[in-house]
C-alpha cells in the first residue's frame, strides 16, 4: 500500500513539474530528443534538389511559352527553343538523327524552324546606309537606281571600300547576299576614275578587267548584272565562253575594245595562249565562286593562267598589299577551299590578301525553314512525285537536286511521263541545248527543274521557292551552296528546303548539319574538292560490293 502511494505521489510531482516547465520554460529536466548529424544534411541536401527541379521544371515551361521554337521534331523530346542554345551539353544523345541509320526510323523528320531575319541585310541601326557612301559616280547610281536598288548589303558595305581602296581581297558570304555587285561596283568605279585621270587609250582585245567564272550559266548573270549597269555608264564588256563557236572564235577573234571580260578558264587559256587575249592592260583578275575555281578540277589551269596574266607576287612570303604586279586581285565565293595556302603557295601568298567575311558565314540560314525526312529508298519515288504535283498545281518554282546525271535524267523522264513538266540540267547536256534551259526556268515557263550540283554554284534564282535535295549531298559545300538558291536577297519569299535521308553515310552529314544547327555554330569542315568526291563515290562503291 505505502509503495502505491509512493509511486501514486512521484507521478503527481512529474506531472507538475512537466507543467511548470511547460508554462515557465524550465526545460532543464526534460529529456532531449535529437537527429543524427548526417540524417540532417541528406534531408537537406534533397530538399534543395527537389527545389531545384521544380525551378527548372518551372523555367522550362515558361521557355516553352515565351521562346521561339528553333528545331521541331517528331519526337517532342528532341525540340530544342532559343533559349536552350545556352546548354553546354550537346552530345549525341541530343540529336533527333541520332538514330537515323537504322530502317527503323523511316517516317521520322526533323525542320530547322525559322528564328531569324536574312543576316545578308544590313542590322537595323545600319539600313540608313545608301551606295552614295562610297563615292561612286553618278552614272552607277542612277544603274543602281534604274533596278530599285538603294541599300547596299552586309557584304557589300564591307567590300566596296577596301575594293576601291586597291585591296586584294578574299570576300566570302553567305549565298544570295549580293557578292557580284560587292565587287562589280568597286571595280567600274575604279575604272572610271583610271580613264578620267590617264584618257582612253585603247588596246583591242586587252581587257581591264577579267572575271573567271566555273560555268557558262554563271557568266551570262554576270554578264547580265555588268549590262544592266553599262546601260548608264560607258564601258565595254565582252562575255567569252567555250563551246559557243570556239574555233570561229579562234580563227577569226576579231580585234576589239573591250574594258571587262566575263570568261570561262578553259576558252580564256585558249585565248591568251594564242594571243587572242593581251594581257597588258590588266588592272584586276576576279574569280567568282573561287572554291571551285581553285579546287582540283580546275586549279592547275586557273594557275597557269594567272601566271600569264603576271599575277605573281614578288616573293611566296612576302607580305603587303605590294606583293603583285600593279594588278588587283579578288577570290570571291559561299565557301573557301581549307588549302588556299597550299593551291597558290608557287606565286603569292594569300597573306597579301585581306579577309572579308561575314559574321553569318557557314552557318545554317536562320529565315529559311528546312525539313529532313528519313525514307526508305522505296519510297522516294512516290514522295518525290507527290512534292513535284503539289509544286506544279500550286505554282511554287521548284529545283530538285540529285548527285548524279543518270539519276537527273531518269527522274525528268519519270516526271514528264506523269505529265509533271519540267526541265533538267547536268554537265552531260550538250551546250547547244544547255544554253537556253536555264533561261527558260528563270523566265517562268516552266516552274521544275531537276539538276545537278552544276545549277547550285552562284547562279541567282531569285524566284525559286522550294528546295528538294532528291539525293542528299556529299559534302557540307554543297548543302550550302543548294540551300542558298532560296532566301536570297531580292527574292519575295524566303522559300523552303526538304531533304531526303535514305543512306548510312548521309546521316553522317547530317549529324554534323543538326550539332551545328543545334549550337548556333558555323558548320566545319567546308571544303569544295571534286577529287575528293570522287575519292568518296569510289568508297561508296566498295561499301556497297562488300
Amino acid at each position: 500500500m505505502l509503495t502505491w502511494c509512493r509511486l501514486r505521489a512521484t507521478r503527481v510531482i512529474l506531472s507538475a513539474r512537466f507543467y511548470q516547465s511547460s508554462l515557465f520554460g524550465d526545460d532543464e529536466t526534460l529529456t532531449r530528443i535529437t537527429r543524427p548529424q548526417k540524417m540532417v544534411e541528406r534531408i537537406n541536401k534533397l530538399q534543395t534538389r527537389l527545389e531545384l527541379d521544380k525551378a527548372k521544371k518551372q523555367s522550362q515551361k515558361l521557355r516553352t511559352r515565351s521562346t521561339p521554337l528553333i528545331i521541331s521534331c517528331m519526337k517532342k523530346q528532341f525540340n530544342q527553343h532559343k533559349g536552350d542554345v545556352t546548354r553546354k551539353d550537346f552530345s549525341p544523345q541530343s540529336l533527333a538523327s541520332l538514330g537515323w541509320k537504322k530502317s527503323q526510323a523511316a517516317g521520322d523528320h526533323m525542320t530547322f524552324m525559322i528564328h531569324g531575319k536574312n543576316p545578308a541585310l544590313l542590322k537595323n541601326d545600319e539600313t540608313s546606309l545608301k551606295f552614295e557612301t562610297f563615292e561612286l559616280n553618278e552614272m552607277l547610281l542612277k544603274g543602281l537606281e534604274a533596278q530599285g536598288i538603294s541599300t547596299p548589303t552586309n557584304i557589300q558595305n564591307l567590300t566596296i571600300p577596301k575594293v576601291l581602296n586597291g585591296e586584294h581581297i578574299i570576300c566570302a558570304a553567305e549565298t544570295g547576299s549580293g557578292k557580284t555587285l560587292a565587287y562589280m561596283l568597286p571595280i567600274l568605279e575604279l575604272l572610271h576614275r583610271y580613264k578620267q585621270s590617264t584618257g582612253d587609250s585603247e588596246v583591242p582585245n586587252a581587257p581591264r578587267t577579267i572575271i573567271m567564272a566555273p560555268s557558262r550559266e554563271l557568266v551570262d548573270q554576270i554578264s547580265g548584272v555588268a549590262s544592266r549597269l553599262a546601260e548608264h555608264m560607258p564601258f565595254k564588256l565582252r562575255s567569252l565562253c567555250g563551246a559557243r563557236g570556239t574555233k570561229y572564235k579562234i580563227l577569226y577573234d576579231p580585234k576589239e575594245t573591250v574594258d571587262v571580260l566575263v570568261t570561262t578558264p578553259g576558252i580564256l587559256g585558249k585565248m591568251l595562249s594564242l594571243g587572242k587575249i593581251l594581257p597588258t592592260q590588266i588592272q584586276s583578275v576576279v574569280l567568282d565562286e573561287a572554291d571551285t575555281l581553285l579546287d582540283d578540277s580546275f586549279s592547275s589551269l586557273v594557275i597557269r593562267i594567272l601566271q600569264k596574266l603576271k599575277v605573281q607576287g614578288r616573293s611566296a612570303s612576302e607580305k603587303g598589299s605590294n606583293a603583285f604586279s600593279n594588278i588587283q586581285m579578288l577570290l570571291v565565293s559561299a565557301t573557301m577551299p581549307r588549302g588556299l595556302d597550299d593551291i597558290m603557295k608557287d606565286f603569292v601568298s594569300v597573306d597579301c590578301f585581306s579577309r572579308v567575311t561575314t559574321e553569318n558565314l557557314h552557318h545554317i540560314m536562320p529565315h529559311v525553314p528546312q525539313t529532313f525526312i528519313r525514307i526508305k529508298g522505296a519510297d522516294k519515288p512516290v514522295k518525290i512525285v507527290e512534292i513535284a504535283k503539289k509544286a506544279q498545281t500550286e505554282g511554287v518554282p521548284t529545283i530538285i537536286f540529285c548527285n548524279k546525271s543518270d539519276t537527273c535524267v531518269w527522274l525528268s523522264n519519270t516526271l514528264k511521263d506523269l505529265d509533271i513538266d519540267n526541265i533538267y540540267i547536268s554537265g552531260r547536256v550538250m551546250e547547244k541545248d544547255r544554253v537556253g534551259r536555264f533561261a527558260r526556268f528563270q523566265e517562268g515557263y516552266c516552274d521544275l527543274l531537276v539538276c545537278t550540283d552544276i545549277g547550285s554554284r552562284g547562279l541567282d534564282t531569285v524566284r525559286v521557292q522550294q528546295v528538294v535535295n532528291y539525293e542528299f549531298p556529299d559534302f557540307v559545300s554543297d548543302y550550302i551552296h543548294r540551300t542558298g538558291r532560296v532566301g536570297r536577297v531580292g527574292s519575295k519569299h524566303n522559300g523552303k528546303v526538304i531533304s531526303f535521308i535514305t543512306k548510312k553515310w548521309e546521316v553522317d552529314l547530317l549529324w554534323q548539319i543538326e550539332t551545328a544547327a543545334r549550337k548556333m555554330s558555323a558548320l566545319h569542315n567546308v571544303n569544295a574538292n571534286i577529287k575528293r568526291k570522287l575519292n568518296a563515290i569510289v568508297m561508296k562503291k566498295s561499301e556497297m560490293q562488300v
